[in-house]
């Protein structure tokens, strides 16, 4: 599947499925924002994947933080 020009949210992309996610999709050519607490995380995970994958530190359970969230999306 080619997901040249989709842009993907991802929430808990810092370990488990969502990181495995964000590989899929950026594998995929897709460019990925990756949700999660874990900064150091997200960042050891950009460094992997490169710069279609977007670190973007948020805590869902916080409104506030989702918001601004998005308006970085």
């Amino acid at each position: 599947m080619d997901l040249t020009d989709a842009v993907a949210v991802v929430t808990g992309a810092s370990k488990g499925l969502g990181a495995q996610l964000s590989r899929m999709l950026v594998d995929q050519d897709a460019t990925v924002y990756g949700l999660a607490r874990s900064t150091d995380r997200l960042d050891a995970l950009q460094n992997h994947l490169g710069p279609a994958f977007h670190p973007v530190s948020c805590d869902v359970r916080k409104e506030d933080r989702v918001e601004a969230a998005f308006d970085t999306v």
